[in-house]
C-alpha cells in the first residue's frame, strides 16, 4: 500500500510538471489546428487539385501516383486525389507524437535536477523501471490523447464533406486506423525513450531540448522521406513498419533501463 501511494504520489507529481512545461502549450495549440485543416482542405479542394494538375507537374505525378494505385482503380480522378492525399496526410499524424512527446521528454529528468525534486524521487523505493515507465507514460498518454482526438475531429469533419459531394465517408480507411491508431503511438514511445535518454545524460534543458530538435525530429524525417511512398501504396509495409516499430520500442527501453544509473546522476549533478 505504501508503495503504491509512492509510485501514485510520483505519477502526479510528473503531470504537474508537465502541465507547468511552457514549451508544450504551442505545440499542442498548432498541431491540432494543423491536423484538422490538412485534411479538411484535402476533402474540400480534391476536384480542384484534379484541374490544377493540368498545369503544373507536380500535381500531375501525385495524380499520376494515385490513379496508379490498385485500391483505387475504378475511381474517377478527383476521388482518387482525395484518398490519395488524405492516406498522405497520415504522415503529419506520425510527426505529431514524435514533435509533442521529445519536447515533454526533453525536460523530463533534467529537468527535475533544475527545481531539485530528483534527488528525492530517485531516494523513494521506486525502481528504475517504474521511474523510466512513469516518466513514460506522463510524456506519452497526453501526446496521444491529443493526437487520437484530433484525427477524430479532423475525420468527422472530412466525412461530413465528402458523404455532401460524393454520398461517402472516406476516413477512417484501414490505413488511417493503422497509421493514426497504432503506428503514431508507437513512435511517440520510441521518440519519448530516445529523448528520456538525452536527458538523463544532459545538465541543460535547453541542451536537451535542442539535441532532440537536431537529431531526433530530423532523423524520422528522413526515414518518412525515404518510406513515406511505400507506406502510402502498401498495407503490408505499414503492418511492417508497426512491427518493427515494436521491436525498436523493447530494444530501447531495455536500452535506457539498463544505461540509466540513478547515482551517476546524482553524483554527475551535485
Amino acid at each position: 500500500m505504501i508503495r503504491r501511494r509512492i509510485v501514485l504520489g510520483f505519477l502526479a507529481h510528473e503531470l504537474r510538471d508537465l502541465r507547468t512545461n511552457a514549451r508544450m502549450l504551442p505545440l499542442l495549440f498548432i498541431f491540432p489546428l494543423l491536423g484538422i485543416g490538412f485534411p479538411l482542405a484535402v476533402a474540400l479542394l480534391g476536384p480542384a487539385m484534379v484541374t490544377e494538375a493540368a498545369r503544373d507537374p507536380g500535381m500531375m505525378a501525385v495524380l499520376t501516383a494515385a490513379i496508379g494505385l490498385p485500391d483505387f482503380q475504378g475511381l474517377d480522378m478527383a476521388q482518387a486525389m482525395t484518398r490519395y492525399m488524405l492516406r498522405a496526410v497520415v504522415a503529419f499524424y506520425l510527426l505529431m507524437p514524435i514533435a509533442i512527446a521529445s519536447t515533454a521528454a526533453a525536460f523530463s529528468i533534467v529537468g527535475e535536477k533544475q527545481q531539485r525534486t530528483l534527488e528525492p524521487i530517485l531516494a523513494t523505493p521506486i525502481t528504475d523501471r517504474e521511474f523510466l515507465a512513469g516518466k513514460l507514460l506522463v510524456c506519452l498518454v497526453p501526446t496521444i490523447a491529443v493526437t487520437w482526438i484530433t484525427a477524430l475531429v479532423a475525420i468527422i469533419l472530412v466525412d461530413v464533406v465528402t458523404l455532401a459531394r460524393s454520398g461517402q465517408m472516406l476516413l477512417p480507411d484501414r490505413f488511417w486506423l493503422a497509421g493514426v491508431g497504432v503506428l503514431a503511438p508507437l513512435l511517440g514511445v520510441a521518440v519519448t525513450l530516445i529523448t528520456m535518454r538525452l536527458s538523463a545524460r544532459s545538465v541543460d534543458p535547453q541542451a536537451t531540448v535542442q539535441a532532440s530538435a537536431l537529431a531526433v525530429v530530423p532523423g524520422f524525417l528522413v526515414v518518412f522521406g525515404l518510406f513515406g511512398k511505400v507506406l502510402i501504396a502498401s498495407f503490408s509495409a505499414l503492418l511492417a513498419g508497426i512491427g518493427l516499430a515494436v521491436i525498436l520500442n523493447l530494444w530501447l527501453f531495455r536500452r535506457v533501463e539498463k544505461t540509466f544509473e540513478r547515482e551517476e546522476i546524482l553524483t554527475r549533478w551535485r
